[in-house]
């Protein structure tokens, strides 16, 4: 399933990344609902921003080997 989200960044697909399953609402930077399978809290903003950053260096990284 993550493999669908490759080559792309932002606040829900980081959220998909770090909570496989987890289904959210969001206004503004808080979540207004939050079901996850796994029984796991939402992620912070800190683990949301890291990943975005992790995404974005993947994908310069991609673009530098084309």
């Amino acid at each position: 399933m993550i493999e669908e989200y490759l080559g792309l960044f932002g606040v829900d697909i980081a959220i998909k990344k770090l909570r496989p399953g987890a289904e959210f609402a969001l206004y503004n930077t808080t979540f207004t609902q939050w079901d996850c399978p796994n029984g796991t809290e939402p992620p912070t903003w800190d683990e949301i921003n890291e990943q975005i950053q992790q995404d974005i260096a993947s994908i310069n990284t991609t673009e530098e080997v084309l």
